[in-house]
């Protein structure tokens, strides 16, 4: 996809990488870089982590092949980002002789307390949007906060409150006052936060992740790498306690789209050492009018990045033994990709059955096991196959749900390799035309014989006779893992009690963007709550696109899946994050919102926290819902004391 205007990106989503193999490129994949793991801290047994985030303007290289190459440097580019580094952690953690542009790994247990004391030392700057607020226009770039994707934990101060603003140090008063006037005195802050998690002792155990949410300016966080895997290790009731997940050698995967700029008209960001690319606000959203804060319009760069790299990496290579089982934990951190998971071999016959590739085996969806009443005996995990481009039944609308991997979503996979070695590749599901792939076409190697990988997957015979992991743990095995209690249809009301449309407006919200990005026909407002809901009480929620493709994500309380247009998902599916797309009628001639229905118990947290779709170029320009959980005997007014937030 390439950048072009604001208006693009509003519109456009991109569904991007699935898994290739192939012998015309074993040659010149064989030797690709290892995927390097992220620097990774532990609570272990003590029940406690305690870490030090800081936020810095630095310079990173991205290990790799160029995706700019043709006007930069063809290996390892340089640029300079907004990236988080692990200062402090008790207890210490691993080591790593790389400098990624990726966050840290953390890693806790049900019943643990996370502290994070989170700083900003970026410098306050009128050029970046620093003096502004807005609900529907980028700004406040140098501006954070933290957000803990899928914990089920307080959304107020000092949790994960993501009204919360933390200014650089140096922010003049004017700003702090507007901040103050919109969102309350106390989520107004200079210089750092120290943020106190308290993890439920029930918490199912998986792959969560943190990144920055400063409205206006999550886009630009996720493009600066301000993003990390959060796993919730449980060694008796969770993943961990299965003896395959225990010896499986384990990958962490976090999907990121490094969105710099270079070769700007006065020649600079030529992606070197001295010159390196930057990530600002036209590499990023690419609006003139929108990235002029009151000054003169700023220039485009020449080049951009629209690649997704791998834990701040290009194009590495992940090796596996004939038939090794592998636990790859998987995190879609870009801006608003849609991931199709698809393990596809290529070789003489090309597009050949699924069997041929490594398998895929889901044992989490969104950090919640995947528990299928429906399995017997020894019956293995679901296993992804091709999308289904026009679903019948509820294993196709779940083999999508589980394959398509949106913005925001993780899955816990198996990753099974096949018993004779091959080459195996991540590709971006845009060809090089530029053209988006039909879904009947995703997962059909041909399309991508000539494409840039974007993670390459070797699969070798073992050297040596050291036993390594070959298992796969059962589906009755998961099935007794700890998940969320079942809503069951007796306690669903009979018809939706929530509802959100997502769409788009004209200018009338965001004249500088040519229009706002909405739910409901509203744009964010921080000053009283948009939606009530009550503790304990169930309801039945019904999401659809007016137009584009969105992921609804809502924060604090997972939800139950239960269908998908007039197709009933066949057992439960828990999510934090939901792909929302438009379909073609049967002509092609019209686009349809479909309608997905799910249900949602909100439990033990009262408070204010969002909701919102997590195509972030959609959130920061407004597609954001403030909402209020309130006590279960508590009424449903909707004026409040700033204050509360």
């Amino acid at each position: 996809m390439k950048k072009n205007t604001w208006q693009t990106y509003r519109m456009q989503i991109m569904v991007s990488v699935f898994f290739v193999t192939t012998i015309t490129l074993a040659s010149t994949l064989t030797h690709a870089a290892s995927l390097q793991m992220p620097v990774s801290a532990s609570s272990g047994a003590t029940k406690s982590l305690s870490v030090h985030l800081d936020v810095d303007s630095d310079t990173y290289t991205l290990p790799g092949p160029s995706p700019t190459a043709s006007k930069g440097p063809g290996e390892n580019p340089v640029v300079k980002a907004r990236g988080v580094k692990l200062t402090h952690s008790k207890p210490a953690a691993s080591s790593s002789a790389t400098q990624l542009l990726i966050g840290p790994t953390l890693r806790v247990r049900p019943g643990d307390k996370l502290n994070i004391l989170f700083k900003n030392n970026l410098s306050y700057e009128e050029s970046a949007g620093d003096g502004g607020h807005s609900t529907t226009n980028p700004h406040g770039f140098d501006v954070i906060n933290l957000h803990t994707h899928g914990l089920h934990v307080s959304p107020r101060s000092p949790s994960d409150n993501v009204l919360l603003n933390i200014f650089p140090e140096n922010t003049p008063k004017e700003p702090l006052k507007d901040c103050d006037a919109e969102f309350g005195r106390a989520n107004c802050v200079t210089k750092k936060f120290a943020y106190a998690y308290k993890i439920p002792a029930n918490h199912p155990s998986g792959t969560y992740w943190y990144h920055a949410h400063k409205h206006g300016a999550v886009a630009m966080h996720l493009a600066n790498g301000i993003a990390g895997a959060l796993i919730i290790e449980d060694p008796v009731h969770g993943l961990e306690s299965l003896p395959a997940v225990r010896k499986a050698r384990e990958q962490i995967i976090l999907l990121q789209e490094i969105a710099y700029g270079g070769n700007y008209p006065d020649g600079t960001g030529s992606g070197t050492e001295k010159d390196p690319y930057r990530i600002d606000c036209m590499s990023v959203y690419g609006n003139q009018n929108g990235c002029a804060f009151g000054g003169p319009k700023p220039p485009a760069p020449g080049v951009s990045n629209n690649e997704l790299s791998v834990n701040g990496q290009f194009q590495p290579t992940i090796t596996m033994l004939t038939n090794e089982a592998q636990l790859w934990r998987v995190i879609n951190g870009s801006i608003g990709n849609v991931v199709p998971m698809c393990l596809v071999p290529i070789g003489s016959g090309h597009d050949q059955p699924l069997t041929a590739a490594p398998a895929a085996y889901v044992l989490a969806a969104d950090g919640i096991p995947v528990r299928n009443p429906n399995a017997h005996g020894q019956d293995l995990p679901v296993l992804l196959t091709n999308p289904v481009a026009e679903p019948v039944s509820g294993y196709d609308i779940l083999n999508n749900e589980l394959l398509l991997l949106a913005a925001g979503q993780r899955l816990d996979l198996m990753i099974k390799a096949p018993a004779t070695p091959g080459i195996y590749a991540l590709y971006d599901s845009v060809d090089q035309s530029d053209s988006a792939v039909p879904v009947n076409e995703l997962c059909q190697a041909s399309r991508y014989e000539n494409s840039t990988p974007i993670l390459t997957v070797n699969v070798e015979a073992s050297a040596s006779e050291i036993a390594y992991n070959t298992e796969v743990p059962t589906q009755q095995a998961l099935n007794k893992l700890n998940a969320p209690t079942t809503i069951t249809a007796a306690k669903s009301p009979e018809l939706p009690t929530q509802g959100a449309v997502f769409g788009f407006t004209n200018s009338e919200f965001a004249p500088i963007d040519g229009g706002a990005s909405i739910i409901n026909a509203r744009v964010f407002n921080p000053i009283r709550s948009q939606r009530d809901l009550a503790l304990k009480q169930v309801d039945l929620w019904s999401a659809q696109s007016a137009a584009g493709t969105h992921m609804f994500h809502i924060h604090i309380n997972s939800f139950q899946l239960v269908s998908r247009g007039q197709i009933k998902y066949p057992f439960p599916i828990w999510r934090d994050t939901l792909l929302v797309e438009t379909k073609s009628d049967k002509e092609g001639n019209a686009e349809i919102g479909e309608i997905v229905q799910f249900l949602q118990k909100p439990l033990d947290f009262t408070g204010f926290l969002v909701m919102h779709c997590h195509n972030v170029f959609h959130e920061d320009n407004g597609m954001m819902e403030l909402v209020r959980i309130l006590p279960h005997s508590g009424s449903h007014h909707s004026s409040q004391k700033k204050q509360e937030h």
